[in-house]
């Protein structure tokens, strides 16, 4: 009896704790589910955006590519609106700097370069965009700003590129020297044995022989 008692005092119990938690536990249970679907479906749709954003790339690569840039403009102002979380929208920043640039609209170039150091995730994407606003701050005839720009930057694997940009501000701001030094570090952490070390030896041989 002992036994019966102690059966039904337990059924008793746990009754009782399921009435006081049970719902407590079910909407756990609920909330838990509902967070797994949920994580689901905004990975499924981060997904669907990106392969969106992607489609539209391709086809303003493929116009600019064919001289369409009014297409093109277009394609990347829709990937900006509508698309700008997305590293697709740093890239319409850097080809509508390019197209800008084509079009001698240096202002507007400098402000899609900076949204893109300012916006962009990737180091990789800020490197580039950060050197190419040097340029073009090089070609407005501020070249202070673009020494100012990259000066105190960490360049990693960029090294070669900023250091060429820093040889053409110097030359800029007239002192041969300090270009000189730039060009040959550049030439030293380049990983291009092509093309582009023909031009930085060729802006080299341009200065002439070092001052004694």
């Amino acid at each position: 009896m002992d036994v019966i008692r102690s059966d039904e005092e337990q059924i008793e119990a746990l009754k009782k704790w399921w009435g006081e938690n049970g719902w407590a536990i079910v909407g756990g249970i609920v909330i838990g589910l509902g967070a797994i679907f949920g994580w689901r479906a905004w990975q499924a749709y981060q997904i669907k955006i990106a392969e969106q954003a992607s489609d539209i790339y391709a086809t303003l690569i493929v116009d600019v590519r064919t001289k369409k840039n009014d297409q093109a403009r277009t394609l990347a102002k829709k990937l900006l609106d509508e698309y700008p979380k997305t590293t697709y929208a740093r890239f319409a920043d850097l080809m509508l700097a390019m197209l800008d640039v084509e079009d001698n609209d240096l202002d507007s170039a400098r402000e899609h370069l900076q949204h893109v150091i300012n916006n962009a995730d990737q180091e990789e994407i800020k490197h580039l965009a950060r050197i190419r606003l040097a340029r073009v701050l090089l070609s407005s005839g501020k070249p202070e700003d673009a020494l100012k720009l990259i000066d105190t930057v960490d360049q990693g694997k960029f090294a070669a590129s900023y250091e060429e940009v820093m040889g053409d501000i110097y030359i800029q701001l007239n002192k041969p020297e300090e270009a000189r030094k730039a060009y040959q570090l550049a030439l030293a952490t380049s990983t291009n044995q092509g093309q582009n070390d023909s031009f930085l030896e060729m802006k080299l041989d341009n200065l002439g022989q070092p001052n004694p």
